[in-house]
């Protein structure tokens, strides 16, 4: 299974015919050049490790960033130190319901939208009026500092792309908030989205971003599509286990519960948790010291890296 990950500043390369690997250089003052690859590469599970060594071989010490349980299993097996960064959430498209106590707000802000009268269209980035559009990724950005987040989160594409798909909330016409996925793909085939852009305006209907994102979830089960990952809550249900000693657990749980100025932690957590999903554990995975690794984990987070 792979997820789209083509965004700029990303170097790529595809090794023989064996598989596929996305990777970001970082620049850092004291270490010089760090190669962070984005999620485990896109190859058979059993090719994996030899594509791995191959990039080692190429690029030296290197940092892979969001990727599984068996991964992060076989590469501390080989010797690398090996952190779960925090919690990812996948939904089952054609299982889910709105059903039990857990789900009481998405209940509460599913019917808000219906009376709010509240109306989802799906429709191209490049079909929009890019004026309008511009205007409400800059209000959601001027609400956050005014920061576009990349790397696990990709900026927002200015053109249409393949496979990517926008819905569009509006209230009495006016645009309130959209959602975009990316396709997830196994064996050539879409099976599913990754939730990867959501802009909101500030005067919106509460629960705008929940009420859109089930919209999109039904268009989704009539297609017959099977899973949509709300991506990675970073730093959220950190556990020892491989290199995460008791210390680097605690300044883990330290930045999740104040480091909010930085990166919405809570905030982030919070929202994915009301949709009672499958909270699966994510790893970073390194052959760099401890503090390069932290830098790759600091990009995972959205944070500058100099």
């Amino acid at each position: 299974m792979s997820y789209s990950t083509t965004q700029p500043g990303l170097n790529h390369a595809l090794l023989g015919s064996n598989g596929y690997i996305s990777w970001l250089e970082v620049n850092t003052l004291l270490h010089g050049k760090n190669a962070v690859v984005l999620t485990e590469p896109v190859a058979a599970p059993a090719q994996q490790l030899s594509l791995i060594k191959k990039l080692e071989q190429h690029l030296g010490k290197i940092t892979l960033i969001q990727i599984g349980e068996d991964l992060a299993k076989t590469l501390f097996n080989e010797g690398y130190s090996v952190y779960q960064i925090g919690i990812e959430t996948e939904l089952d498209i054609q299982t889910y319901s709105l059903s039990g106590k857990h789900k009481s707000s998405l209940r509460r802000w599913h019917n808000k939208g219906q009376k709010s009268g509240l109306v989802v269209e799906e429709k191209k980035l490049a079909g929009m009026d890019q004026q309008e559009v511009a205007k409400l990724c800059q209000e959601w950005l001027s609400n956050r500092g005014g920061k576009e987040y990349s790397f696990l989160t990709r900026p927002m594409p200015k053109i249409n792309e393949e496979g990517v798909r926008f819905f569009w909330t509006r209230k009495n016409g006016e645009l309130q908030a959209l959602a975009g996925f990316d396709p997830i793909y196994s064996q050539g085939k879409t099976v599913g989205y990754y939730h990867n852009f959501d802009r909101i305006c500030s005067g919106a209907v509460n629960g705008i971003s929940a009420f859109t994102l089930l919209q999109a979830m039904e268009k989704f089960r009539s297609e017959g599509r099977e899973i949509l990952s709300l991506g990675l809550s970073p730093l959220s249900g950190m556990e020892q286990g491989y290199s995460l000693s008791g210390p680097l657990q605690r300044l883990a749980r330290l930045f999740y519960e104040f480091g909010e100025k930085v990166y919405p932690f809570k905030g982030n957590d919070r929202h994915k948790s009301k949709f009672c999903g499958r909270r699966q554990k994510v790893y970073i995975a390194s052959n760099a010291s401890w503090f390069r690794t932290m830098m790759a984990a600091a990009t995972a987070c959205g944070l500058e890296v100099v």
